[in-house]
């Protein structure tokens, strides 16, 4: 955030409204992914949700103008990341896991701050040696390279691989 304010000397509720896009973005788009997941299933949209996702932070790296932050990372990213949230998780953990279904939901959703407390300080490091473009560039590389080939390898229930639950 503080290295894209210094290049381009925009104000920094300009700046900050594109994060806070994302937010507002994300409200809208996320009574519909329940829906969507019921439909399509929830590791296709979480396939979605990742090439979303790594479009936006590939792309952001592009901008110029404001609005340019405000589609890449407050709607494709935020788009993106609904997509890959805690409802997809949800529903094929609950698939997956009858007996122990907390313990597999905590550890799954623990992902998320040992995500953070790995990655974050990294891609900072990144940010502050090579800049912010190449921060966006690296975490969609590891979105690409991560991200998305777990999210194709997933199966939504168990019999899809003749399995049941817990895997009995």
């Amino acid at each position: 955030f503080p290295p894209i304010i210094s290049e381009f000397g925009w104000e920094r509720g300009v700046t900050a409204g594109a994060f806070s896009f994302g937010f507002v973005a994300s409200m809208f788009f996320n009574p519909t992914i329940g829906r969507v997941m019921d439909r399509w299933g929830a590791p296709a949209v979480m396939v979605l949700g990742a090439v979303l996702t790594a479009a936006g932070l590939a792309l952001a790296p592009l901008a110029r103008e404001p609005w340019h932050l405000y589609v890449t990372l407050g709607v494709l990213v935020a788009a993106g990341t609904t997509c890959l949230g805690y409802t997809g998780h949800g529903l094929f953990l609950s698939n997956w896991f009858v007996k122990r279904r907390g313990m597999a939901t905590g550890i799954a959703f623990s992902g998320v701050g040992v995500g953070a407390f790995l990655i974050l300080p990294w891609v900072g490091a990144v940010v502050a040696r090579a800049g912010w473009r190449a921060g966006c560039w690296t975490m969609a590389a590891l979105v690409v390279v991560i991200v998305v080939p777990l999210n194709l390898w997933q199966r939504a229930e168990p019999e899809s691989m003749g399995l049941v639950a817990d895997g009995g």
